[in-house]
């Protein structure tokens, strides 16, 4: 039960106002307040570029925006040089904003080329102004068309010197040079060990070999050309020259994947070191080969390589060869690498030397050296 006593209730009408002026300032300057929130609230995507700026514009989809250089995109990567933060290396698939203050050549999936100012945004591309389809972008290339921007290479070096009871020299070299356009790529590529002890040589060999591949779509590509030398007197092998011809296929191309297959037709000649009496000290095949390069990111700063060649040729060529080459790269600095790399050579059927003596079938080699990335 409720009771009501009978006190009177006042009413006094300049606390109400009072209380009434306090309320609405209160009001007011919660909504002055919320107003102002919102007027310094923004995200990237509401940042305007000025026309005429000076630098190239990013924003990746964790809503960061840099402002720097856009130097090059391939393979789904792009390479920008931030203000900033130098040179970051971006997967495609976390850009959401890029404008470039300039001209760019584009590379598309059809293998044709564009020029102009780039623009990507809301899903859609624009170049000089031009709407087209961000998914057919396969290459971008900062500035005209120009031939410096198609070519990157990278050296590797490592070597052990001893003295004392012992004096031993060890030396190994890798490099690789690549140039690639939206219609072709060619790539040539060396590897090299030297050691020495005792004064007398223990390893002596060098393999050069180059390709050229012409895109035939975004996955299929022709190889009309592949030559291959490669020595190693310690294998018996004074000298073989391969050169074929193949197609090949990309079984994946993604941000951080790739992995590519060729294969074709060759011709070997080779010539040995030492023969036994009545011999032929040179030897010419016809080959078959099967080439396959693997590479993948396994962490932001670390990748795994994997290159791997096949040749069939009759038994007095060697029968099989095999030359397989996995490594892992560490980036050190944006221009310098860390280079742990394992050979393995392999030929099924080695040419005795003159004393009747047969080189083993498997050479393994490590490697472990500096790179720089050029």
């Amino acid at each position: 039960m409720i009771r009501f006593s009978n006190a009177k209730l006042t009413f006094n009408p300049l606390a109400f106002i009072l209380c009434s002026y306090l309320v609405c300032i209160n009001a007011v300057a919660q909504t002055l307040s919320e107003q102002q929130n919102v007027q310094h609230q923004f995200t990237p995507m509401q940042v305007h570029v000025p026309v005429g700026d000076k630098y190239d514009w990013l924003q990746l989809n964790s809503n960061e925006l840099l402002k720097g250089e856009i130097k090059h995109l391939y393979g789904n990567k792009l390479e920008f040089d931030s203000d900033k933060l130098n040179t970051l290396v971006v997967d495609w698939e976390d850009v959401i904003v890029l404008q470039s203050r300039g001209a760019v050549s584009i590379g598309f999936t059809d293998l044709s080329t564009r020029t102009g100012r780039l623009l990507i945004q809301d899903g859609q591309g624009y170049l000089d102004g031009v709407a087209f389809n961000v998914n057919d972008i396969m290459t971008i290339i900062a500035g005209e068309q120009h031939e410096a921007n198609y070519w990157s290479s990278t050296v590797s070096f490592g070597a052990n010197l001893r003295s004392g009871n012992n004096e031993q020299i060890d030396y190994s070299a890798k490099a690789r040079m690549n140039r690639r356009t939206t219609e072709s790529r060619f790539r040539t590529d060396y590897l090299g060990n030297y050691s020495k002890s005792g004064g007398e040589k223990t390893t002596n060999n060098h393999r050069v070999n180059g390709f050229f591949d012409w895109f035939l779509s975004n996955q299929f590509f022709l190889r009309p050309v592949f030559i291959e030398y490669y020595t190693d007197p310690f294998m018996n092998i004074a000298s073989r020259i391969t050169l074929g011809s193949g197609v090949g296929y990309s079984i994946i191309d993604t941000a951080k994947t790739e992995w590519s297959i060729t294969g074709g037709p060759a011709y070997s000649m080779t010539n040995y070191k030492e023969v036994e009496l009545g011999e032929d000290d040179s030897e010419r095949s016809a080959t078959l080969f099967v080439d396959t390069t693997f590479t993948t990111e396994l962490t932001g700063s670390i990748d795994f390589n994997a290159d791997y060649r096949m040749q069939l040729g009759n038994q007095n060529s060697g029968g099989y060869n095999h030359h397989a080459v996995a490594g892992i790269v560490v980036e050190l600095t944006d221009m310098f690498d860390l280079d742990l790399s394992l050979v393995w050579d392999r030929t099924s059927n080695p040419r005795a030397e003159t004393d009747g003596q047969t080189p083993e079938k498997n050479d393994y080699q490590l490697i472990i050296g500096f790179g720089v990335d050029i």
